[in-house]
């Protein structure tokens, strides 16, 4: 038993701590539409991998614990755009961190380790960003911190239509034609290819492949 405990301790886990962004200037309606999607996006990510786990505190502040710590970004960005998606009003800031030194508890908020301290602290510090990635691994840093930035602000400048498709090839995991995405948003190929384009959709996609490569190379 000692043994697992052990492992359990120092097996790298990413945290991704998040907050809603203006969610007291949301109409009541549009705030419980704004959790209900949420929560099915966190959902999600718990069915994509048994060992996942979430929280949602203080109704607008949520914690994921990811194992498949190479998806951590993805992650990431499936939670931004599925609420960019659904509504231009809505949106979240996130804060993920990747750490080897973790205890976890039966809860994740009394969990601790570098992840939930990195990732925590962060979040906490965060004012015009929306968007960090933290570890205590500093040339993994030097690799993300200027992507992460472009990429922030890539993101919280796009439309809900950007936003959508972008969510779709990203949970597909780019399986799908420009057609088939069509198709499942009701508008035509054309629309669809202009705005991946002007979403610059093949730069997110790089960097979500960029970093499950260097998770590996530095964690795994």
């Amino acid at each position: 038993m000692e043994e697992i405990e052990q492992e359990e301790r120092v097996r790298p886990i990413a945290v991704i701590s998040g907050d809603i962004v203006r969610s007291t200037e949301l109409e009541h309606s549009m705030y419980e539409d704004l959790l209900y999607t949420l929560h099915n996006q966190l959902s999600l990510i718990r069915s994509l991998n048994p060992n996942n786990k979430f929280e949602v505190t203080r109704g607008d502040s949520f914690q994921v614990l990811v194992q498949d710590i190479e998806n951590a970004a993805t992650y990431a960005l499936l939670l931004r755009t599925s609420l960019k998606s659904r509504n231009s009003n809505y949106d979240c800031r996130i804060s993920l961190a990747i750490g080897h030194d973790v205890s976890i508890r039966h809860t994740i908020g009394s969990s601790t380790g570098d992840a939930f301290t990195l990732s925590g602290r962060a979040l906490d510090k965060m004012t015009t960003d929306t968007l960090k990635v933290s570890t205590l691994v500093q040339p993994f840093n030097e690799h993300f911190d200027l992507l992460t930035k472009y990429l922030d602000n890539q993101v919280s400048g796009m439309t809900e239509r950007q936003c959508a498709i972008t969510y779709i090839v990203l949970k597909n995991q780019h399986s799908l034609t420009q057609k088939e995405i069509a198709e499942l948003l009701g508008v035509n190929r054309v629309s669809v290819n202009r705005s991946i384009k002007s979403a610059n959709l093949n730069l997110i996609t790089e960097y979500t492949q960029l970093f499950s490569q260097k998770v590996r190379e530095f964690f795994l």
